[in-house]
This record gives C-alpha cells, sequence and structure tokens, in this order.
C-alpha cells in the first residue's frame, strides 16, 4: 500500500444544502485518510456554493470534486453512482466513504458494481495491519460485528453507520482546493414521481432535526405525558428520552437517548429534567444547539447547554406550548 492516494467521502446534498452527514463524513475519511497516509479529499454532485466550502473547512479536506456538466445536481442514487464511478475509475481513490443514508447505500452500490470492487456496508470503524486495510461492521441487527477486509485492488467501497459517524472539526480549518470535473451522469433509467416529509415522531431519532428529550421528573407526573408529545409536535421534533424513562415503559427503547441508545446529530436538542449523566452526554455531544430544563441549578447538563432554564419543566413546557399556539396557558395547571 504506498502512500499518497486519495480517500473520499461523498458530500451528500438535499434541498439545496449540505445534508447533516457531509461534515460527519468528511471527518471521518479524514481519520482513515491519516491511518493510510493518504489525502482526504470529497466528492460532491454539482459545484457548490461558498458557503459549502466554508462550512467543510474546519473538517480538514484537501481537495473537494465538484461534479459538473449537464446537470448541477442529479436527481437519483442511478445517476450519483454513475457520476462518482466514472470520476473514481478516471482519479483512482484508494477508498469512497458514503454515510449510510438512502441514497448513500443505494449510489454506493452501484459504485462497487460499475468499479468492479467489493462493499463493506454498515461500518463502524476502520483498521489498517500491515498492508491490509480492514473494516468493521454490524451483523446480526447491530448485535455483533464482523472485520472484513477487501479482497481485490482499490478504490474501495464502504457506508458508514450512521451512529457511527461524528462532526470533529479541526481548527481554524482553510477551504479545501475545488476541482470542478465533467461528469457523466448517464442515463437515467428510473424517475423520482413523489416525495414526502415523514413526520417527526416517526422519524428515527438520529436522522432529526430538533429533539426533545425528557427526563427522570415525567415518572413521577405520567399523566403529563401528552403534553410533552404536543410539545414536541408543535416544534416539529422527535421525541426521546433518558434511560430511566425507558426502563419505566414510557418510551419504546429506540427512543433512548444515549451512550446505549440514540446518537443524537440534532440542530437543537431542548432536555427537559435531564441530569446530564456521563452516558448521556456522550449521545449528544454532537447536537448544535443544547438547551435544557432543569430544578437543580447544579445539574451536570448546566455545564453543556448554550442556553439553560432554571424552573419547573410542568410550568415550563406548558408555557412553551402555549406560546407556539396550543395547550394550557401559562399559570394553568399541568396534570
Amino acid at each position: 500500500m504506498t502512500s499518497g492516494g486519495e480517500v473520499w467521502a461523498f458530500l451528500e446534498t438535499v434541498d439545496g444544502r449540505l445534508h447533516d452527514t457531509a461534515t460527519k463524513t468528511a471527518s471521518e475519511v479524514r481519520k482513515v485518510a491519516r491511518l493510510l497516509g493518504g489525502h482526504p479529499c470529497g466528492v460532491i454532485a454539482g459545484v457548490p456554493e461558498e458557503r459549502f466550502l466554508q462550512e467543510l473547512a474546519p473538517f480538514g479536506l484537501q481537495r473537494i470534486y465538484a461534479l459538473g456538466g449537464q446537470r448541477s445536481e442529479p436527481g437519483s442514487a442511478e445517476e450519483h453512482g454513475h457520476a462518482v464511478a466514472t470520476l473514481a475509475a478516471r482519479r483512482s481513490p484508494w477508498c469512497v466513504l458514503f454515510a449510510a443514508t438512502p441514497l448513500g447505500c443505494e449510489a454506493a452500490a452501484r459504485v462497487a458494481v460499475r468499479l468492479g470492487s467489493g462493499l463493506a456496508s454498515d461500518c463502524v470503524d476502520f483498521a489498517r495491519a500491515g498492508e491490509e486495510f480492514t473494516a468493521r461492521r454490524n451483523v446480526c441487527g447491530g448485535k455483533a460485528h464482523a472485520t472484513v477486509a477487501w479482497r481485490g485492488p482499490p478504490p474501495h467501497v464502504a457506508t458508514v453507520d450512521l451512529d457511527a459517524l461524528e462532526a470533529v472539526p479541526e481548527s481554524p480549518g482553510e477551504p479545501a482546493e475545488l476541482i470542478v470535473e465533467e461528469a457523466d451522469f448517464g442515463a437515467p433509467r428510473t424517475q423520482l414521481l413523489r416525495r414526502w416529509r415523514v413526520e417527526p415522531r416517526e422519524l428515527d431519532l438520529s436522522e432529526a432535526t430538533v429533539v426533545v428529550g425528557i427526563g427522570k421528573p415525567i415518572l413521577e407526573r405520567t399523566a403529563a405525558l401528552p403534553m410533552v408529545e404536543e410539545v414536541a409536535e408543535r416544534l416539529g421534533a422527535g421525541l426521546g428520552g433518558s434511560r430511566i424513562v425507558v426502563d419505566g415503559g414510557l418510551l419504546p427503547r429506540e427512543r433512548q437517548i444515549g451512550a446505549s441508545g440514540k446518537w443524537l446529530a440534532a440542530d437543537v436538542y431542548l432536555a427537559c429534567g435531564i441530569s446530564g449523566s456521563s452516558y448521556h452526554m456522550m449521545g449528544v455531544k454532537a447536537v448544535k444547539h443544547l438547551v435544557a430544563v432543569n430544578l437543580d441549578r447544579s445539574a451536570p447538563i448546566f455545564q453543556h447547554v448554550d442556553f439553560g432554564v432554571v424552573g419547573d419543566l410542568f410550568e415550563i413546557l406548558p408555557a412553551l406550548a402555549a406560546l407556539l399556539g396550543g395547550g394550557k396557558k401559562e399559570g394553568e395547571n399541568m396534570p
């Protein structure tokens, strides 16, 4: 394995902005590139705006390949896969990593087929032993791991489990070199007919942009849970809870937040009655803005917040519900 090769991150975009996984995949590629002694790079469909380059700057990419051409941004995984595979055949990177989103998983499979390369899916870690590059991946529904190695020559293709991705910026960070490449998106054989938005309460917490978390006090006021659910709904947020709430049977296991539950990547996390144990905080360290409501002004969570409220969540949440246009008015009793 000769030093100097490139490791690529597929930088997904959606609705004219970087997908939440873009900076995380860039961080993962930076780590893998150091492991292999290579160069971390990104590949993106369309020529990115300057703000994209600035947003990605702290994450260590040295160059970004922009897939230009007749279309500014392909509309399907088929087109993404065709374009990335064509460029990879020309540039010969060591490895191409995709976040395990619906688009990333399908595009990665198409790239692997076109390149005749092996695909390691749902990876949680990568390692190098001598000349061998390996991936550790989830098996048995995440209950066990398997270590796999690519048997053929590069480029190697992998998808990275969303729970294993973490955006770790470097400071200060310089914008990557932008290289615009003419791209062949191919002639699509499928067409997207319809898109719709998933209700926040149905969305996996790891994919939610806003999350409301509820802690131990709700176990003593279980009749107040509908109010919490209403606030979450009006905020367009997913609802989760600490381990004690899940163990108490108020929320299903897939709604647990923390080291042994869901790892959040939300723009905003509203933690209500959550003290902020180390296990819980491990699951929210990638959150952009943390807001906490807690009666105990010495609660550890206040050491990490952007905005903290020392108060009774059973008074704060009804007031918030009223402010959002529904629920009990401030001063009314909560169940």
